[in-house]
């Protein structure tokens, strides 16, 4: 398995999502893959810092992650800062690379891609911090973001009534290197 960046999604990584996310507990259908393809990539990859990897494997994409910057005037930043509170968000949001996606086909799965994709995504990011949102629930993804060292921020929390809760979970990243 190869995992690389990218500087243009192939067209397999909207096929990734629709398999990643088909299944429990997410159960996505045609709505939320056309929702993802047609408002949520072309308006993240314009974003500032956009970092794309994929894996692939015998030449096929099995998965995928992106983030970028997260900064104010941005819809999730600023409404996750206003569930944090001062503090928190100052402490885990000020100079943060915002963790969007990470998606692995379900038969690539349980195979380190999804490791491999966390790794390389943040990979010499020059941010104090990284953040994300996933369910509260023992999925996969919380489990890979615990060993990864992810920390929940505020867990329990749900968008509205009879949605599962989520959790925000920040990572501290190892500082920039020095200009040499």
């Amino acid at each position: 398995m190869i995992v690389e960046a990218v500087s243009e999604f192939p067209a397999e990584v909207v096929d990734v999502y629709r398999e990643a996310f088909a299944e429990s507990p997410y159960y996505e259908g045609e709505e939320e893959v056309a929702r993802f393809a047609e408002e949520a990539l072309p308006r993240h990859t314009g974003r500032r810092g956009f970092r794309c990897v994929v894996a692939r494997d015998a030449g096929l994409v099995v998965g995928f992650a992106y983030g970028y910057v997260s900064g104010p005037g941005q819809w999730w930043h600023d409404w996750v800062a206003g569930l944090l509170g001062p503090a928190l968000a100052e402490e885990w949001m000020t100079d943060a690379f915002e963790l969007v996606e990470l998606a692995v086909r379900p038969a690539a799965q349980r195979q380190g891609a999804g490791g491999r994709l966390h790794d390389a995504v943040l990979a010499d990011r020059p941010h104090r911090t990284a953040i994300l949102s996933t369910r509260d629930e023992d999925t996969p993804a919380r489990r890979l973001y615990r060993r990864r060292g992810w920390l929940p921020l505020r867990e329990g929390w749900r968008p509205t009534p009879g949605v599962p809760p989520l959790v925000f979970m920040g990572l501290r990243l190892p500082a920039a290197a020095p200009p040499g």
